[in-house]
Order: C-alpha cells, then structure tokens, then sequence
C-alpha cells in the first residue's frame, strides 16, 4: 500500500459512489486495515487519510450535504416516516443529524412528489406519508391479496418500525378507534 494507490482506491470510490468526508476516511481506515499487515506502515496510512480527504473534498469528490441528501431520499422513497429517515441517513452516511433536517423539506419534495406535502410539521402529512408509503408497499388498504387481522397488524408493525405514530397509522390504514 502506497499513498498513491490509497488516492486511487478512495477517487475510484468516490466516483462510484455519493460519499461524505467520514464515510471516504472510514472506508479507506477498513481497506488499510484488511490490505496491511505491517502495523508501522499501517500508521502511517492512517496518517494520509485526513489530507487525503480534505483533497478530495475541496476537488468536489466528496460532499456532506449530496451525500446526507441521497441518503434521506431513499429512506423516504423506502417509506420511512420522515424523523426515523433523518436518523437512519445521517447514521449511514455519517453526516451530523442537524445537517441532515436541513435538507429534510427538498428531499420530501424529491422523493415525494405524489404526497404532495407543504407542510411537515402538519398533523395529516404523516398520515399522508404512511398512506403513500402502503400504496408503495402494497400493503394496508392496498393489499391485493386476502387480508384479514393477521396481515392488518403486520401492516401496522411494518409502519410501526418505519417510525409512525400510532394515531398517523390508524388514519392511514381507515381503522376505527377499536385499536
């Protein structure tokens, strides 16, 4: 492992995917650690990484904010609510949780354009959200199979896990109050 190869393995993946500055540093720190034995000259890879990934930053091949942003999208479009996809896209992309909220409002624009949703913080674009992300699932209202109170709760746990509050689930899912 040279300093030149180390800047090959993180411009090849920086061009394969859309990285964050802790993200490249972390996997350039796992591909040292798997590829070199030797623990001096593994050191003083160790060392190289932060220039190295201030170069490739400042050149533009690594962006907190796109990458916090595509993250959020697809926990979005995979119909996570939208505090649950904040937290599992600046957890996958490293990328402070405050940075993430700031790109909350264009990703749902993005990622949801059918929802249709002005404004987050009301009380019925969560329900809308869970209602988009059924439709996207096929599940709940739009099931195409039998359903029946088994597939009903399994519907509700799976919006449950994505980060719903009860009461957006029930008005997603046209239950009544017997829950």
């Amino acid at each position: 492992m040279t300093p030149g190869r180390l800047q090959n393995i993180a411009l090849y993946y920086c061009q394969r995917y859309v990285v964050s500055e802790a993200k490249l540093a972390d996997y350039l720190k796992q591909r040292i650690y798997r590829e070199v034995k030797d623990s001096e000259v593994r050191q003083e890879m160790f060392e190289a990484i932060p220039p190295l990934v201030e170069k490739m930053a400042s050149s533009g091949y690594v962006n907190d904010k796109e990458a916090a942003s595509a993250k959020l999208r697809s926990a979005l479009r995979s119909g996570y609510a939208a505090n649950r996809a904040v937290y599992m896209a600046s957890r996958s992309s490293m990328v402070e949780g405050e940075k993430v909220e700031l790109e909350l409002e264009a990703a749902v624009e993005d990622a949801l354009p059918d929802v249709g949703i002005n404004d987050l913080e009301a009380p019925e674009s969560a329900a809308a959200m869970a209602l988009s992300a059924l439709q996207k699932a096929r599940r709940g209202p739009f099931r195409t199979g039998r359903s029946d109170e088994t597939t009903e709760r399994r519907d509700i746990s799976w919006l449950q896990r994505r980060g719903y509050k009860f009461d957006d689930i029930k008005k997603a899912m046209g239950l009544d109050q017997s829950y």
